[in-house]
C-alpha cells in the first residue's frame, strides 16, 4: 500500500481555511488573510555533468528544462564537475532534479539498494532520492527471498510499481561505443574494454608489452579508493586492483571463482557456502588470508567498525555487503559464510565486492571531516581517503599518476593467475594478460582521443566515446569501431525529500516532459535504446517493454510539449497558475 504524499497546494489551502474557520467561526477573516499570501513561480533546478564531460546528460536535461519552461516551471540545468555531481547527489542530497548515467550491471537487486527506505539517509546509489513506500520495500524485499518464475514475477511487478511512482525515470541506454587499433593487440571485445576481465583476455600481436588505452574519466588520476562514490562509475580500473572472490566472465553463466578457489554450498535455508582462497599476497607482499575477507564485509556494512553511536556503512557495494549475514573464518585460507538471501544467483552477487586489505583498512575507521561533504552523523577516513597507493590483490599493481594527464599500472609477478593455483579459471585469463604495463593517458576530448589512435599514439579507448566520433571512426585507416548494447542508463533522478517532488503526480507529470525516441534520435544521436524500465530482457514485462510509446506517454509531439496538455495535466493534479506560470504559495 501506498503511503500518504504531501497534499496538492489547493488541497493544503482548503485544509488550511476549514481548521481555522472551525476554530474561530470567522470565515472572512480567513480569506482575507489566504488572499494576502504571496505566490510566486515555481522554480526547479536539473543538474547535470557539463558537455564536455558528457553531452548526452546536458542535452537530455536541457530537452527537459525546455519543455518544463513551456510548461510554466521555472527551470535551469545546473552543469557541474561529474565528481561534484555525484557529492551533491549521492552524499549531500543536494539537488531538486538530476541527469546522469546509472552504473547499471543489470541485475535487478541493484534495486534493493537503490530504493529500499531503510537507505533513504545513506550516502551512495542507497536511494539518494529519499523515497519511501511499503509496497516498493515489500516488493524489494520479495526478490530476494525467491527465485525463478516467482523472482521474475515479483521484479516484473517491481518495475510496474516503479514507473507508477516515478522516484526516478529512466530515459535511455545507451549503445557503448569503443575504438581500437589492432597492430599491436588483438582480442578486444565487443564495445571495447568494459570489465577488468576484458584486459586480461587481449592477445600481444607484435613484440610490444606496454598497452596504451586512453581516459576521458580522469578522476582516476586523483583518487583510486574503491569506495569513494563521487570518483566511482562501474569500478572498471579499480577492479584491475581489488579482487573479488568471483567474478562474472560471460552472460548467463555462474560466476566464475576467482580470488575463492572452491565454494561448497551447504545447501542450508538461508544460503550458506564454505570458501577456500587462492595463495596470493597483497601487492605489499602480505598474504591474502581470510581474516581479509571477514574484514571486508564487516568493513562494508560499518566503515567505523561499531566505534560510532550509528553505522557508517559503505557509500559503495552497500548491495552486496547487505546479502552477507555472517563470516566465520577456519583458517588462514577457508572460511564458512552465511547469506541473507535463499537464491544462489544472490549469493553470488554478494561475493562480488572487493577484497581489502585489513592491515591497511582498519586504520581508516576513524571519524574525520572533510569540507563539502555533509553526511548525517559521522564521517570515516575510509570514505574520502584518496587511497593514492592502491595496495590491493589484483593481477596489476598501481605504478604512478600525474594528476589529470595519465596513470600507469605494471603487471603484479606473484599473481595467482601467474602460479598453478588456477584450478576452474578458463584458459585465456591464465597468465594474467599480455602486457607488463598498462599506461593510460587522459584525454581532453573524444575527438582528441581519435586523433591518438589514428597517429598510432595510444592502443584504445578505455572508456566509452560519443556517437559524435564515429563517422571519423569508420573512415579511419588503422583504427576499428565497436558498438554494443550497454548496461548503464541515462535517467531523470528527483529529491522525494523537496516539495514538489514529494508528490508522484508531480513527478509522473515531469516524466511525461521527456520525449525519450526524440532523445535517442537527437540527444544520442541514435545510438541508444528507449526504454522506460530500468531493467532489460526477461526482468522487463511485456508491457513496459518499449514499443514506441511509453506507460505515461510523452505529452506532446517530435520533442516538443503540447502546453494546453501539460498544464491541463498539472491542474488536475492540484497544481495552479497565474498568467501563465505554475505558482506556489508563501507567507509575507
Amino acid at each position: 500500500m501506498a503511503p500518504a504524499h504531501p497534499a496538492s497546494r489547493r488541497a493544503f489551502l482548503a485544509g488550511a481555511t476549514g481548521a481555522l474557520a472551525a476554530a474561530s467561526g470567522c470565515v472572512g477573516e480567513i480569506r482575507n488573510l489566504a488572499g494576502r499570501q504571496r505566490t510566486s513561480q515555481l522554480s526547479l533546478t536539473i543538474k547535470t555533468p557539463p558537455a564536455g564531460e558528457d553531452p548526452y546528460a546536458v542535452r537530455i536535461a536541457n530537452h527537459l528544462a525546455t519543455n518544463l519552461s513551456e510548461s510554466g516551471i521555472a527551470t535551469m540545468v545546473d552543469p557541474i564537475s561529474s565528481d561534484v555531481l555525484l557529492r551533491d547527489i549521492l552524499v549531500n542530497h543536494d539537488f531538486d532534479l538530476y541527469v546522469a548515467r546509472y552504473p547499471s550491471q543489470s541485475a535487478p537487486d541493484e534495486l534493493h539498494s537503490m530504493l529500499h527506505s531503510s537507505y533513504g539517509e545513506e550516502a551512495g546509489w542507497q536511494n539518494p532520492f529519499g523515497f519511501s513506500d511499503i509496497e516498493v520495500d515489500e516488493l524489494l524485499e520479495q526478490q530476494r527471498m525467491t527465485d525463478g518464475d516467482d523472482r521474475i514475477d515479483t521484479v516484473h511487478e517491481l518495475q510496474r510499481q516503479i514507473v507508477q511512482l516515478q522516484p526516478f525515470t529512466t530515459i535511455a541506454f545507451p549503445d557503448r561505443i569503443g575504438a581500437m587499433r589492432t597492430d599491436r593487440f588483438g582480442g578486444w571485445p565487443s564495445g571495447g574494454l568494459s570489465a577488468p576481465t576484458n584486459y586480461l583476455e587481449l592477445e600481444r600481436v607484435g613484440e610490444t608489452t606496454t598497452l596504451r588505452p586512453l581516459l576521458r574519466n580522469e578522476r582516476i588520476t586523483r583518487n583510486r579508493n574503491p569506495l569513494a562514490v563521487e570518483y566511482r562509475d562501474q569500478g572498471d580500473l579499480t577492479g584491475l586492483l581489488y579482487e573479488p572472490l568471483v567474478r562474472t566472465i560471460d552472460d548467463g553463466a555462474d560466476p566464475v571463482p576467482w580470488l575463492a578457489r572452491r565454494i561448497e554450498w551447504d545447501g542450508a535455508e538461508p544460503t550458506a557456502a564454505t570458501v577456500a582462497l587462492r595463495r596470493t599476497p597483497w601487492h605489499d607482499g602480505e598474504p591474502v588470508t581470510a581474516d581479509d575477507v571477514a574484514f571486508t564485509y564487516e568493513f562494508l556494512n560499518d566503515t567505523s567498525l561499531g566505534t560510532f553511536d550509528s553505522p557508517v556503512p559503505t557509500p559503495w557495494r552497500r548491495g552486496q555487503a547487505s546479502l552477507v549475514d555472517s563470516v566465520n573464518v577456519h583458517s588462514d585460507g577457508q572460511f564458512r559464510i552465511d547469506f541473507a538471501t535463499p537464491n544462489r544467483e544472490l549469493a553470488y552477487r554478494a561475493l562480488s565486492a572487493p577484497i581489502l586489505p585489513e592491515h591497511i583498512w582498519r586504520d581508516r575507521a576513524e571519524s574525520t571531516e572533510v569540507a563539502g561533504i555533509d553526511i548525517a552523523g559521522q564521517t570515516t577516513e575510509a570514505l574520502v581517503n584518496s587511497n593514492r597507493a592502491a595496495i590491493g590483490s589484483g593481477p596489476v599493481r598501481f605504478d604512478e599518476a600525474v594528476t589529470d594527464e595519465s596513470l600507469s599500472f605494471t603487471s603484479f609477478k606473484d599473481h595467482f593467475l601467474r602460479t598453478d593455483d588456477v584450478d576452474g579459471i578458463p584458459a585465456r585469463f591464465v597468465g594474467g594478460g599480455s602486457f607488463d604495463r598498462i599506461e593510460f593517458t587522459v584525454t581532453p576530448s573524444h575527438d582528441a582521443a581519435v586523433e591518438l589512435l589514428v597517429n598510432d599514439e595510444a592502443d584504445a579507448s578505455a572508456d566509452g566515446l560519443q556517437a559524435s566520433v564515429v563517422p571519423r571512426i569508420a573512415r579511419s585507416e588503422g583504427v576499428s569501431l565497436t558498438i554494443r548494447q550497454a548496461d548503464p542508463y541515462y535517467h531523470v533522478g528527483f529529491n522525494c525529500r523537496r516539495a514538489p517532488m514529494t508528490d508522484p503526480r508531480f513527478r509522473r507529470i515531469t516524466a511525461q516532459h521527456i520525449d525519450r525516441a526524440f532523445v535517442v534520435a537527437e540527444s544520442i544521436e541514435g545510438y541508444g535504446l528507449p526504454s522506460e524500465a530500468p531493467l532489460k530482457g526477461e526482468w522487463t514485462p511485456q508491457d513496459l517493454t518499449w514499443s514506441g510509446e511509453a506507460t505515461l506517454p510523452f505529452l506532446g509531439e517530435d520533442g516538443q510539449v503540447d502546453v494546453e496538455a501539460t498544464r491541463a495535466a498539472f491542474r488536475e493534479a492540484g497544481y495552479q497558475y497565474e498568467e501563465g506560470q505554475l505558482v506556489r504559495r508563501g507567507e509575507d
